[in-house]
């Protein structure tokens, strides 16, 4: 049994944006607060964050996470009509995500990180949550632009403790549209993680130490 039990709150936040996609000619403008956007046909826009747990790995603690809460001031907007449907994946993962592994979860990409058809394995991923959403074209009397109305949520991942100096926080949207000038505004983003750490037996530590590690070198190959 994992010994000197000591529970902890962690917290990391997402700053809102407001971002002009032209799809026609794939550009963009206006990112800010650590927002950048990759485009593959369509915009994915991210924001990758972590929380340090350097001081807990040196001392050969073990991380549990008790539960994760990504807290949305409110949905995505658009002043506009051309974006057709927005996609939000905010991931909790043992290791950096990268572009690749990112720009391609669209409608016929491959699976979401944890998943068969992803270079991400489950003992990678904490936790993360889905949630689609289609356009109604509908705004407050004297407004013009777009409500995105929810379709489908999913949440999934291992919870698996780790021994790694990071937690990766990754936050994309995916939004398919067409035109140009398409404004969408992104509102800011919680994170908040009940979590424990505890020392474990040497054996027990170190495997999980190398396991982290190993995972993280495959995913460089």
């Amino acid at each position: 049994m994992p010994k000197d039990v000591k529970p902890h709150q962690l917290y990391k936040q997402i700053g809102p944006s407001t971002i002009v996609l032209n799809y026609a000619s794939s550009t963009d403008a206006f990112a800010e607060n650590g927002w950048e956007v990759l485009w593959n046909t369509f915009p994915y826009l991210v924001n990758r964050q972590y929380i340090d747990l350097a001081g807990w790995s040196k001392e050969e603690l073990t991380t549990f996470t008790q539960g994760v809460d990504f807290q949305h001031s409110r949905r995505p907007r658009s002043t506009s009509i051309g974006i057709l449907e927005v996609t939000v994946v905010d991931i909790l993962t043992t290791r950096r995500l990268d572009d690749d592994e990112i720009n391609s979860w669209g409608f016929l990409g491959t699976d979401l990180p944890g998943f068969l058809d992803s270079t991400v394995d489950l003992m990678q991923v904490i936790y993360g949550e889905r949630t689609t959403m289609v356009g109604t074209n509908t705004m407050a009397p004297g407004l013009a632009g777009t409500v995105y109305v929810t379709i489908g949520s999913e949440s999934f991942g291992s919870g698996v403790p780790c021994a790694t100096d990071k937690l990766h926080w990754t936050r994309v949207i995916w939004a398919n549209g067409s035109g140009d000038s398409e404004f969408l505004s992104i509102a800011a983003t919680n994170l908040v993680i009940q979590a424990v750490s505890a020392k474990e037996k040497d054996l027990v530590w170190m495997e999980r130490l190398r396991r982290s590690y190993v995972l993280q070198d495959q995913a460089d190959i």
